[in-house]
This record gives structure tokens, C-alpha cells and sequence, in this order.
């Protein structure tokens, strides 16, 4: 497992390269063709650590578990050893609870009867992850059908409360709804209408539904998930909403890939029909360069952007600007926002439909 560096064409923010290969090593399906593990090596990247716990927080019980498969454990300073042992512990406790509150909200739900798919962490747990292992999240993201929206987030307000976002524009809620329990203990749920804004990707919500499948853990028709192919569009749309194709999202997207074994072919086709390839392509990329993730690189030819959007992605990608900034958006991060609209979507015309749709919005707000 030696350490590589990441060359500047790669699509991700500019971090020490330990950020990246603290990724690699959390990997639940590692290249079972490179036996010799550099055991020194791995035992002084995870002593790094507790210096970058705040950003890798959620792969920490995955790392866990390798330095326990390793047989390193013991070896790991005593503030690393300290470090993965309460986190993993924090982690699974925090899952468990989750899981409880999201067969509350399950059970909710289909006594109408309403169909639900699970999305990123939830989709996640106990199907990619092991319950002992997990890839922890903040909240949980279920999609629910047009047609049953209105009547799901009359069930869900019997059971939860809603919230404002932290950061509320003059879209607001458009395809997306914020709750926390009414206990206030638990996890928060974001119930989506969407997987994105609607306006700037042709997302066929037919093929969704259709594609999607029984989540494997729950025994329940209406318990879903995105098929792999659907799933792995989805974390590189999630990966450009967040403006950042570099974290633990690139390993969830290793893990579809190398587990789910999602058709690359069918995964291309539906980027195309949905507007989505520079995003796929982008993550695919990380996910090769990075991940080392096995599928046929040679089909990513076919929806590569030019040079020049490449520069201006990478350059999006690594401004300080390309987040909201506090609970503050300055016009810097609204002009990169602007202009990841037209680079990402490979559009003119959907980005300025949105952006036409934001001034009429934000008139009929102020009057």
C-alpha cells in the first residue's frame, strides 16, 4: 500500500495527500491482488489521525477495522488507539439509533401506504457497511414520489417536526424538506421530493422508481433503494451540490462500484439522457485515480469535458468560495455558484431557466 501523489488534474480540493490515503484505507473492498501491506507505512498514516478526525469522522469505524484486520491495533499510538476505539463505539450506538428512528418513520409512512427510497448513508448501512464497521452519517435522506409527497409530509409532521434550513434561500424547501424529532434526540430527516434541483438536471423520476430495489435489510416492499447505477449518478450530482468530489462520498461511490458491480454502460446512458455526465465524469475520475476502483476506464472517454472545463472545475473545486461561507453567501460564492451551474451541467439554457426562476422568486418575496 504505497503512498502516491495526487497529480493536479485530479478533481479534488487541495489536501495533504494522507487526507486521500486515509480514503484508500478505510476501503471495505480492497485490491485483493496487492498482498504485501506496508505495515510501518499504514501504522504511521493512521498515527496522523487525530489530526484530521474532524474531516474523516465518518470513515473513523472503518479504519477501525482495518487496523484490527492488520493486526496493527496495538502497535497505533495511544491517542490513535483512543481515538478509533471511542468513535467506532459512538458510531454504532449512533447507527443503532438511527435505524430505530427510521422504522419509526417506515412504519409512518406505509401504514398509507407510501413507497420510500433510502438515499447515501441510509441506503448505505447494513448493505455496504457492516453494523460493526459503520460509515456513520449526520441524518437520514429519503426520496418519496410527486404523486404521494403531499400526503408523506402530512404522515412524517405526526412524528417529527419541521425545520428551517440552516441556510435558506428563496427556493427554501422547493425539493427538499428539513425535520427533527419532536424529542429533539435523534437524527435529523431530509425528505426529498428530488435528488436535485429539478430545473438544472432532466432527472426521469420513472426510471428511478422503476430501477430502484428492496433495501436488503429491512424485508419490506416499500423500503427501497436507487439501483447501482442510479445510485452512483446520484453521488456525483450529491458531489457537485457539495462542491467537493474528494471525501468520504468518493468512497461510498468505490464501494457501489466494486460491490454493487452497477452496468458502466447503462450508468453513461442515463448521465446523457439526465444532463449529468461532467459531474459522473469527475467522480469516475477520482474514483479511478484515487480509488483504484476496477470498472472500464476506456468508457469514460465518452463523456469527457474539454481541457478548458477541466481547468475551470478544478479551479471551482479549490476556491474558498465555492460554500457558503459562515451562514453568510457573498457575491464570490454566488458567481462561482453561477458558474458551476453552466460548467456542470453542460447547459445554458437549464441554468439560466434556474436562475430566472431565483429573480422572480426573490421579487415575490420582497413584495
Amino acid at each position: 500500500m504505497a503512498v502516491k501523489a495526487i497529480p493536479s488534474l485530479y478533481f479534488v480540493k487541495d489536501r495533504n495527500e494522507s487526507f486521500y490515503e486515509l480514503l484508500r484505507l478505510a476501503q471495505v473492498s480492497k485490491d485483493t491482488n496487492k498482498q504485501f501491506v506496508d505495515e510501518a507505512m499504514v501504522i504511521k498514516l493512521l498515527n496522523q489521525l487525530p489530526l484530521l478526525a474532524i474531516n474523516h469522522k465518518r470513515i473513523i469505524p472503518l479504519l477501525n477495522n482495518t487496523a484490527h484486520q492488520l493486526n496493527i491495533f496495538n502497535k497505533l499510538s495511544q491517542e490513535c488507539q483512543t481515538l478509533l476505539t471511542c468513535v467506532t463505539q459512538q458510531g454504532i450506538v449512533t447507527e443503532l439509533a438511527k435505524k430505530q428512528q427510521l422504522s419509526k418513520i417506515i412504519t409512518t409512512l406505509s401504514a398509507h401506504n407510501i413507497p420510500l427510497v433510502l438515499l447515501k448513508g441510509a441506503a448505505f448501512a447494513d448493505a455496504l457497511y457492516s453494523a460493526q464497521a459503520p460509515r456513520t452519517s449526520n441524518d437520514l435522506d429519503i426520496l418519496i414520489q410527486e404523486k404521494d409527497w403531499k400526503h408523506a409530509v402530512t404522515a412524517i409532521k405526526s412524528v417529527m417536526s419541521y425545520t428551517e434550513k440552516s441556510q435558506p434561500d428563496v427556493f427554501g424547501d422547493l425539493y427538499e424538506l428539513s425535520f427533527i424529532p419532536k424529542s429533539k434526540v435523534g437524527a435529523a430527516l431530509d425528505l426529498h421530493r428530488s435528488l436535485i434541483h429539478p430545473i438544472l438536471f432532466n432527472i426521469s423520476e420513472k426510471q428511478l422508481w422503476n430501477g430502484s430495489v428492496e433495501h436488503p435489510s429491512f424485508n419490506h416492499k416499500l423500503v427501497r433503494t436507487l439501483s447501482p447505477e442510479h445510485a452512483l449518478i446520484h453521488q456525483a450530482l450529491h458531489a457537485y451540490k457539495d462542491m467537493d468530489f474528494g471525501k468520504y462520498n468518493l468512497l461510498d461511490s468505490h464501494e457501489i462500484i466494486m460491490q454493487l458491480k452497477p452496468d458502466m454502460a447503462n450508468v453513461i446512458a442515463a448521465a446523457k439522457e439526465w444532463g449529468a455526465t461532467t459531474p459522473l465524469y469527475v467522480l469516475l475520475t477520482n474514483c479511478t485515480n484515487i480509488m483504484n476502483s476496477d470498472f472500464d476506464k476506456d468508457l469514460l472517454q465518452q463523456i469527457k469535458p474539454s481541457y478548458i472545463r477541466c481547468y475551470i472545475i478544478n479551479k471551482l473545486l479549490n476556491s474558498p468560495f465555492n460554500q457558503p461561507v459562515g451562514n453568510k453567501k457573498p457575491l464570490r460564492y454566488r458567481l462561482n455558484q453561477i458558474l458551476g451551474q453552466f460548467i456542470f451541467t453542460g447547459s445554458i439554457k437549464r441554468p439560466l431557466a434556474l436562475q430566472w426562476l431565483f429573480l422572480k422568486s426573490l421579487i415575490v418575496l420582497k413584495k
